[in-house]
């Protein structure tokens, strides 16, 4: 019994020493990986992106905010036709490896490509992350580890200000089916929050390795309708070495929309292979999510 009792335990140590010599080597390759595109950094944004600088007013917080605005290609040159709006929280990695100071997500790449093919097209709003309180913005619920949290007012300022700001100044479609709202790790969580919150504004939701631990019981508690959820078109991801609390967390919100019967035209899940909690792991989900949102 003793010698039993010695091998597994040797063996115990021996497993939990491989998972994290496993993690080790995929942190050491990532920042490898990252260290490259430091290193190389140029503007790679497409000529109908627009960089709007301090001029976004957030009038709760008595401040103003920089957002970045993508049209497609044959926006200025066909001016009849309206378009669907994509609004991207953490906005500053949508389209330029300078603003992020890091790999963007290539959404204008994406969206070109699918004009170039004729595909259906649309308009992108990256807004900022704040530069003060991010983690207060993209948190709903006051909780002890967020008691500054105001991202309910958050979202009521992106679904009322900013989207009428952006209705009154580009060609949109102004509908909920017409409207996605999109995030990643926090923002995904707040992707999610407010797609619950407001779902006769925002129709469809990219929600990118949502950060769900942050309030996950009163974030799962949110309830719809079948009949609320029936048209909207949902896309979530995760990568695949994320861990043992964002993956369960993505699989989660997934059970959660498939028992209110949404089918495979308007539920989608995506793990993104290889790829851990980074931006490359969401480049990858938008270039999966985008065609199929779309459709």
């Amino acid at each position: 019994m003793k010698k039993f009792f010695v091998w597994s335990t040797l063996l115990g140590l021996l497993i939990y020493g491989f998972f994290i010599a496993r993690g080790k080597y995929y942190q050491h390759r990532d920042e490898q990986r990252r260290a490259v595109y430091y290193e190389n950094l140029v503007d790679t944004s497409s000529p109908t992106v627009r960089v709007i600088r301090d001029s976004i007013l957030i009038g709760y917080q008595n401040e103003t905010r920089t957002i970045h605005t993508y049209v497609p290609p044959n926006y200025y040159s066909d001016t009849t036709t309206r378009y669907p709006v994509i609004y991207m929280m953490d906005g500053e990695s949508s389209f330029n490896d300078l603003e992020n100071m890091g790999p963007e997500w290539e959404i204008d790449e994406v969206i070109n490509t699918a004009s170039d093919k004729g595909k259906p097209t649309a308009i992108v709003i990256g807004i900022n992350q704040s530069d003060k309180s991010r983690d207060a913005e993209y948190t709903p619920f006051v909780n002890e580890d967020n008691p500054d949290a105001h991202g309910d007012k958050y979202a009521e300022w992106v679904t009322s200000d900013l989207k009428q700001w952006v209705d009154s100044n580009y060609r949109t479609k102004v509908n909920a089916q017409s409207t996605t709202i999109g995030g990643i790790s926090r923002s995904g969580m707040m992707a999610y929050y407010m797609l619950m919150a407001h779902p006769e504004v925002f129709g469809n939701a990219l929600i990118m390795s949502p950060s769900m631990w942050v309030d996950h019981d009163r974030l799962m508690a949110m309830n719809l309708t079948e009949n609320q959820v029936k048209d909207k078109k949902i896309h979530i991801s995760v990568g695949e070495y994320e861990g043992r609390t964002m993956i369960p967390a993505a699989e989660g919100i997934y059970a959660k929309f498939e028992a209110l019967g949404l089918d495979d035209d308007h539920l989608k899940y995506d793990m993104i292979m290889g790829e851990s909690h980074w931006h490359i792991t969401w480049r990858k989900a938008f270039a999966l999510g985008y065609p199929w949102l779309m459709k």
